[in-house]
């Protein structure tokens, strides 16, 4: 990085955490969603959508097969340890879309902040276990 880039970087570094100093709370959690993106190099509309919105569309993945076999398994898994007898095969990963791979990812981003509504991901947890216990 040159000297100009470096100097760059650290004035905006100064503005942000002034701006962050000056903020409410819920001001404060949009500052560090977007922060959480650029540090993963991900678009930060992509990292942190709402919950109730990923796991919608999870829901209706869902409804093909191969969606429901891989979150069905892969959700418990992530959320609670020992919920699910049978283990989650990550290899069914190369048999989703690219929509259901990105939502694969945000999944593993609910709980990256802490602010998650714990009762939701449980229940969602109970939705996909009885999806799979019917198959």
């Amino acid at each position: 990085m040159s000297s100009f880039e470096e100097q760059l970087f650290h004035q905006s570094f100064s503005q942000i955490a002034e701006r962050f100093n000056s903020c409410n709370e819920a001001q404060q959690q949009k500052i560090l969603i977007q922060l959480d993106a650029i540090a993963k190099k991900q678009d930060p509309i992509a990292t942190h959508r709402p919950q109730e919105e990923v796991l919608a569309e999870i829901k209706e993945a869902m409804k093909g097969d191969r969606a429901r076999v891989f979150f069905g398994h892969s959700f418990p898994s992530w959320y609670r340890n020992g919920s699910i007898e049978q283990v989650s095969q990550l290899h069914h990963w190369a048999s989703l879309d690219m929509s259901n791979r990105h939502l694969f990812l945000e999944m593993l981003g609910l709980r990256d902040l802490g602010h998650f509504d714990d009762e939701g991901l449980y229940q969602f947890e109970q939705f996909c276990l009885s999806s799979v216990r019917q198959c």
